[in-house]
């Protein structure tokens, strides 16, 4: 596994701002990512969130350059447009993770565009894992404090995550996994999870695991309620303007070695059955 990383851009935003792919093998190695230790990482599809940015681009520092034995490839930024305004949505207004063709709906409880796939952004995630294939793929997000496993094959990535946490670092997460397939297992229409997750099958049947992994709204250990508090956006929002590298201190070891677990882990995403 080469030590040195490679960036490469895999499209542009609409404003024409290159998302850049940061990876441990070479660009035009178009099976490393179908090996069974190929894990896809992404941060930044809403924009705001920058904690999920600078965790990656730090991961991508601290890990793959020091040759982790495995396939990896990191899109820290999904939507360079959107953080440049601080805004969750990209240059035109649209929730790129209400984009994503499986369940797309008008209706969305976020501006899901005018079709599915109708940002270049969306568009050109979607198409590099066609091509690609990723076995494993992690989305970062902020800040429901949860590790969710999207379909019932992604079970095994969702429990190497959180296992390889200590007891401590579990409390301000909670584990959801569904053991079955159902059309309502953390309905979010449009999404990258619902995609690729519990509908995506690529050529040879399998099914790749898929976790959407949501970074806690605090920077201590307290327990996860079961319902989070109204104001928790703005909260770790406050934080981060205040006091970023507090934040990122806190949550920032225990993520890494999530990430990690992850991308060492063998054979994911093998297929239950037919895709939805």
């Amino acid at each position: 596994m080469l030590s040195r990383i490679q960036r490469f851009p895999v499209g542009a935003s609409l404003a024409g701002r290159e998302l850049i792919l940061s990876a441990n093998f070479p660009a035009q190695d178009r099976d490393a990512l179908a090996h069974p230790r190929g894990t896809l990482l992404i941060g930044g599809t809403h924009g705001d969130e920058r904690a999920t940015v600078e965790l990656l681009e730090s991961f991508v520092l601290s890990r793959l350059s020091a040759s982790l034995p495995a396939p990896v490839a990191v899109l820290s930024l999904h939507n360079p447009d959107g953080h440049a305004l601080g805004s969750r949505y990209n240059a035109r207004g649209v929730d790129l993770n209400r984009n994503f063709p499986h369940r797309w709906s008008p209706g969305a409880d976020e501006p899901s565009g005018a079709s599915a796939l109708s940002e270049p952004e969306s568009r050109a995630l979607h198409d590099f894992i066609l091509e690609w294939r990723p076995r494993k793929i992690v989305s970062l997000h902020w800040a429901l404090s949860e590790i969710d496993a999207d379909g019932p094959q992604s079970t095994p990535l969702a429990e190497c995550m959180w296992n390889a946490l200590t007891v401590e670092e579990k409390r301000p997460y909670r584990l959801r996994i569904h053991r079955q397939e159902s059309p309502s297992a953390g309905f979010c229409p449009g999404s990258l999870g619902q995609w690729a997750g519990h509908h995506l099958a690529y050529a040879d049947g399998v099914r790749p695991a898929m976790v959407t992994l949501e970074l806690p709204y605090h920077s201590g250990y307290h327990p996860r309620p079961d319902t989070l508090p109204d104001d928790h956006l703005e909260g770790v929002h406050a934080l981060w303007r205040e006091r970023p590298e507090e934040y990122l201190a806190a949550v920032g070891g225990p993520v890494h070695r999530m990430l990690e677990a992850a991308s060492l882990l063998i054979h994911a995403g093998t297929p239950p059955g037919p895709a939805a």
